[in-house]
């Protein structure tokens, strides 16, 4: 390696053995735990810079590797958006391409806003009927504060007839049609409906 010299040898053979190195290029699985303070969440995903590395050793020992770990990330009381550098975990015998990485969180102040809404059924075919019970939902939306828009202007809550064929016993989960920017969260009450086909003439 570099910054090595040799000053003298003791014997007049010298053996070298270089076991043979592949590699292979893994993911980056973050480890970590955020809390917030009152009214803030999380507004993307958690992001690591490089999101994978590459990993040299023999063979053997890379065949057990589909992932590295980073160190542990403990953050509590967040109100801003955060980032930092952290290492990631060492594997014994074997060598990474980065000791560590950059890591981003996005957190946004949010307001709560809450309405009872209907349930409307989609990608429904033209000779098929279905029923949602119950018919309303009470909707929950966590917005990005101060607000930039009604956030309720063409939002509906909807499940899907698709849904209902590959569900079990016919329930269907809520879901939003659209979501217009800065909302960041949303819930309904109850989460999923049952539904009930009619056969249309």
């Amino acid at each position: 390696g570099d910054g090595v010299s040799v000053d003298y040898f003791v014997t007049d053979t010298l053996f070298f053995r270089f076991p043979f190195e592949d590699f292979k290029r893994v993911p980056v699985q973050p480890v970590y735990s955020i809390s917030y303070e009152a009214q803030h969440m999380p507004s993307g995903p958690f992001t690591v810079v490089p999101d994978s590395v590459t990993v040299y050793g023999q063979p053997f020992h890379l065949e057990n590797i589909d992932k590295v770990y980073t160190r542990p990330i403990n953050l509590s009381g967040i109100s801003e958006d955060v980032q930092g550098m952290v290492g990631i975990e060492s594997i014994k015998g074997m060598r990474i391409s980065a000791s560590e990485i950059h890591y981003s969180q996005d957190v946004s102040r949010f307001v709560e806003m809450h309405r009872t809404l209907p349930v409307q059924v989609v990608n429904l075919p033209a000779d098929k009927g279905m029923i949602a019970l119950p018919s309303y939902v009470d909707v929950t939306l966590k917005c990005v504060f101060p607000l930039q828009s009604d956030p309720w202007d063409s939002l509906k809550a909807e499940v899907d007839y698709n849904d209902f064929l590959t569900s079990l016993g016919g329930k269907c989960r809520v879901r939003p049609s659209s979501l217009s920017p800065g909302v960041i969260d949303f819930e309904s009450d109850p989460v999923a409906v049952d539904c009930v086909i009619e056969e249309r003439r």
